[in-house]
């Protein structure tokens, strides 16, 4: 019995993932890490609490795309980018929050932190607290056409667990 659910497991993945490549795994550099308090008169936007990971990324191309997030064998978020892969995965996105990314906008400004980066390290600091593992996987799209990509993904298999915009569904 726990033998076929494992393979069923492993053919939904197969199926997720085809066309796309397994870049490896995240590794952990620091877990349960909250950020610096706030500069005086800023506030943190709902996700800027923590605790978040300090992570390390597996190799990703510079070149933009979509990326999935795998957490034990079940695809959890899937994301696009115009920018490098490499960029929105690594230390200036997901792997590393710094204190202005959990700061709120300013009212009237443009400035503020990065609630999805938060929001999503956050989670994966969770689950790797837990003892589980990420893996990302990823697929070289143009720049033009990444967001109907993701679109389409989520239009076949629904949208991931960690995912919460559902409107990209439609």
């Amino acid at each position: 019995m726990a033998l076929r659910i494992l393979s069923e497991v492993y053919a939904a993945l197969m199926l997720m993932t085809d066309g796309f490549t397994c870049a490896g795994h995240v590794r952990i550099l620091g877990l349960n890490l909250f950020p610096a308090h706030p500069p005086i008169g800023r506030l943190r936007h709902p996700y800027g609490g923590g605790p978040f990971a300090k992570l390390a990324m597996p190799r990703l191309p510079n070149e933009p795309g979509l990326y999935l997030w795998d957490v034990d064998g079940s695809i959890v978020y899937v994301g696009q980018t115009r920018a490098p892969l490499s960029k929105r995965l690594g230390s200036n996105g997901y792997a590393t929050i710094s204190t202005y990314n959990t700061l709120a906008r300013e009212p009237g400004k443009t400035n503020g932190g990065q609630q999805t980066n938060c929001r999503i390290n956050a989670l994966a600091n969770a689950a790797l607290a837990e003892g589980k593992r990420i893996a990302i996987w990823y697929r070289v799209t143009a720049t033009e056409v990444a967001a109907s990509e993701e679109a389409r993904w989520m239009s076949t298999f629904g949208a991931a667990e960690w995912n919460r915009r559902t409107e990209r569904l439609h």
